[in-house]
């Protein structure tokens, strides 16, 4: 089990206890602590597990909220942990190279523009979204794909929030580009001189379609599920 840090952050002390209305003798009689202890505590972080334990129940907030809060998830990298996520991926990467194999030529699956499309759509809508910040984020975050222990906190629930939401965007984007491409192969019926050119034109305009289901249910799903807080019953 993972150490729990001794120092509380005198930042989110100070924020709470403010919040509350309360003085520092106040808090100090609310925890049953003494002044000495709350003043050290929002000046240096100094403290005792008991001490954490009756502030927390004083300002009626988990521990956990006593101490900073870090930018970034709390990960245990592990080369078998990493070994196993990226078997996993090899194994969906093969699952789905294996159904375009059987379901004819490897270039009957390629639209370079599309991906382009889908891609530069889904980041610029994160970027509306999150600011450049949190496009930032999500672009690094991908290499969480590779880690299975990330402790719970307001950091990977943030990231899971982005990848949940480039989801929505992935398929918005997917529908975008279909529905653009329909109305392109309808405008211009009259130069498809066959029923074959005109299966081929929607069989392309459908690949962006397939390109967003994969992006989101094979990369930023399983992400987005592995980096929320959720407890185990």
């Amino acid at each position: 089990m993972q150490q729990r840090p001794m120092n509380l952050s005198p930042e989110r002390i100070k924020y709470l206890r403010h919040d509350n209305g309360w003085s520092q003798e106040l808090l100090a009689k609310a925890s049953g602590l003494s002044l000495r202890t709350i003043q050290r505590a929002e000046k240096e972080g100094n403290s005792s597990l008991e001490t954490q334990q009756a502030i927390a129940a004083a300002l009626n907030v988990k521990q956990e909220e006593l101490f900073a809060v870090s930018p970034t998830p709390n990960v245990n990298w592990k080369r078998t942990n990493m070994m196993q996520s990226f078997i996993a991926l090899l194994v969906v990467a093969g699952a789905i190279l294996m159904l375009f194999l059987l379901g004819g030529e490897l270039k009957h699956f390629s639209d370079f523009y599309g991906g382009l499309f889908l891609a530069l759509f889904m980041y610029a809508c994160t970027a509306v979204a999150f600011g450049p910040h949190g496009l930032m984020k999500s672009i690094r975050g991908l290499r969480y794909l590779f880690a299975s222990e990330i402790s719970p906190s307001p950091a990977s629930d943030y990231l899971s929030l982005i990848f949940k939401k480039q989801i929505t965007f992935l398929y918005g984007g997917a529908l975008i580009g279909l529905l653009t491409g329909s109305v392109a192969i309808h405008s211009h019926h009259g130069a498809l001189d066959s029923d074959t050119s005109l299966h081929t034109a929607y069989a392309v305009n459908l690949l962006i379609l397939l390109y967003g289901a994969i992006i989101a249910e094979a990369i930023f799903r399983p992400l987005a599920i592995k980096l929320e807080s959720r407890e185990l019953k």
